[in-house]
């Protein structure tokens, strides 16, 4: 799909309804009665570009142009799945009206499947990394590019550690330092040598709440206190994934006081962020095809009895500046 400069229109008319919102606390409880929403699923969705007319905008062979918003799985009275459009900060994005903006949604939250849709939208697949910039590793060329295709998500399928290191089919590959730094600092997050996991088992609670500190961090606010949306949305990008029960379950779980869910306020607290703990370098990262997935092998320092790490990390655009996330950790 070609995208043009009238994307910022979208992009302005979601600010300024955000802007304009009337927020509701969605959780009001002091315990887990009121976090309903501890299980929904976020993604990110194509909706269509509309300009100031409210008119949806085309490109020069007529075609849809859309851009890529966050959005927050739920099901209605009726049972039926709705995407919330959210903002920079994981609120739910309101109308002058005070009305939750809704796309279609893409996945039906009782199957985890994606919906089958005729839509009048170019769509490319590929199954080749693009290409890199500044070589420092031994390899062919990796992917460091914007734009990153998908595959559909019923063909999305997530290797795991074991498969990865066993694949005959993987490639050598060359990521440049700024991509290599990137994959390096997400594997350094304090205290995420804890625990291992794999994608079809779900992200452990613990280590979690560690990327949920080192996530906050960087958003660079002046607070203590973090909406609760901010906080999960942020899982989602780093685990490319929702973290099941993470608000429910944090205070028990997570191995550390510094991160704490206020169940009244459906808030976070953060009294401090974490200092660096374990050192990794990077050895080897190899093409595993499918859905621009890597393995990822390196050394580790400082962590304990763990002096190697195997992740398996996928190329995406969940977040503008890290470009990644992590679906599988080894730690040994």
């Amino acid at each position: 799909m070609k995208r043009s400069l009238s994307v910022i229109l979208v992009l302005t008319l979601l600010l300024s309804m955000a802007l304009a919102a009337c927020k509701t606390a969605e959780n009001n409880g002091t315990s887990e009665q009121g976090l309903e929403a501890a299980d929904n699923e976020f993604g990110f969705q194509d909706v269509p570009v509309t300009d100031k007319n409210g008119e949806v905008v085309t490109d020069k062979n007529g075609e849809v142009v859309t851009t890529e918003v966050p959005v927050e799985y739920v099901t209605d009275k009726n049972g039926k799945t709705i995407a919330k459009v959210l903002d920079k900060n994981g609120e739910v994005v309101t109308d002058k009206n005070g009305r939750e903006v809704t796309v279609e949604a893409e996945i039906e939250l009782t199957t985890g499947k994606k919906k089958t849709t005729t839509k009048s939208t170019k769509t490319t697949k590929s199954t080749q990394p693009t290409k890199s910039t500044t070589a420092t590793t031994k390899g062919n060329e990796g992917t460091t590019e914007k734009e990153i295709t998908t595959v559909p998500i019923d063909k999305d399928k997530v290797p795991t550690i074991s498969q990865a290191r066993k694949s005959k089919d993987k490639k050598a590959v060359t990521f440049s330092s700024k991509d290599q730094q990137i994959v390096k600092s997400m594997l350094e997050v304090p205290y995420l040598y804890k625990a291992n996991y794999e994608n079809a088992d779900g992200v452990p609670i613990n280590i979690a709440a560690h990327a949920a500190i080192w996530m906050a961090e960087r958003e660079g606010l002046s607070t203590t206190s973090y909406a609760s949306g901010t906080i999960v949305l942020d899982l989602f990008k780093y685990f490319g994934q929702t973290v099941v029960n993470f608000k429910v379950q944090v205070n028990d779980k997570a191995d550390n006081d510094k991160l704490v869910y206020n169940a009244s306020s459906d808030s976070f607290s953060i009294s401090a962020f974490e200092a660096k703990q374990q050192d990794v370098t990077i050895e080897r990262i190899e093409y595993l095809g499918n859905n621009n997935y890597y393995l990822v092998t390196a050394k580790v320092k400082n962590a304990g009895s763990k002096n190697k790490v195997y992740a398996i990390i996928q190329k995406n655009k969940l977040d503008a500046t890290l470009g990644f996330s992590i679906k599988a950790l080894k730690w040994s």
